[in-house]
């Protein structure tokens, strides 16, 4: 298995078409191929991540069937992004069952989505002998999405909140251990493009391609709190991302280097 390893500091749908053309086009920007780990993973302060190694996606009618491509961090300091994991997608009416080859971030092996009206409804992740150990539910509103999860005796209530042009602008993360308030993230997006948004379809990937699928356009920096509610007395934490795109003679996002 090829590896690259890096020292870091870690901070934390469709369009109609008038021809064939211009439908091919349309597919092929909202269903890459490869995208880089650095512009999918990480802020431009990330200058020693190579542009080169990339995430690798296929598809079939317009359904994402194969992900490969994983970033690890075996010890903290340290990021290790691998390109042979990957991840297989399959569908049964409003169910999506992903197997991963290899345990996932968030401790997956296999997780099983259900959808309605395209949304996505629940999120259920097994461990390696199949026992259910995390489950993830999300409700709509009009200007906002509410997610909560369930791991073992934490519990995560997340909102994200939308603009009138539909870009996610900012999100609150509750974090309760055994019912007790124990932490708020709050999180702040702006500097958004005119560009597509090239995550639209991976948004079941992970959690990283989750968030950035929510917008209309990318956003390009991020500023964020943490408060630790057991111990009000302290200053919230802070911290602040921002990336560099590029564009094509489209506007578009360049999404590899060659």
């Amino acid at each position: 298995m090829k590896k690259f390893f890096y020292i870091l500091c870690i901070a934390g749908i469709f369009s109609s078409c008038d021809n064939d053309e211009s439908t091919a086009i349309v597919d092929q920007e909202l269903q890459p191929e490869k995208i880089s780990a650095f512009i999918a993973s990480f802020p431009k302060s990330y200058s020693s991540i190579d542009p080169r190694l990339t995430y690798k996606f296929s598809y079939e009618n317009g359904l994402l069937k194969k992900a490969s491509g994983k970033i690890m961090s075996p010890t903290p300091g340290i990021t290790t992004f691998m390109t042979d994991p990957y991840s297989l997608f399959s569908y049964n009416n409003d169910k999506v069952s992903i197997q991963h080859s290899e345990v996932e971030a968030n401790g997956a092996v296999k997780e099983v989505c259900t959808m309605e009206n395209g949304k996505l409804k629940s999120r259920y992740l097994y461990n390696g002998i199949d026992v259910l150990f995390s489950e993830k539910t999300y409700s709509y509103q009009t200007d906002k999405i509410v997610v909560y999860e369930k791991q073992y005796t934490w519990e995560y209530f997340t909102t994200y909140f939308f603009d009138s042009n539909q870009n996610l602008i900012k999100s609150e993360k509750l974090e309760k251990s055994g019912g007790i308030d124990s932490k708020l993230t709050t999180t702040f997006y702006s500097n958004f493009d005119t560009a597509k948004n090239p995550f639209k379809k991976l948004y079941l990937c992970n959690d990283n391609f989750y968030e950035k699928s929510l917008s209309k356009n990318n956003y390009r920096t991020v500023n964020y709190t943490v408060q630790d509610l057991q111990n009000l007395q302290f200053p919230p934490g802070s911290g602040h991302s921002d990336w560099t795109y590029f564009y094509d003679s489209d506007g578009q996002v360049i999404l590899t280097w060659q």
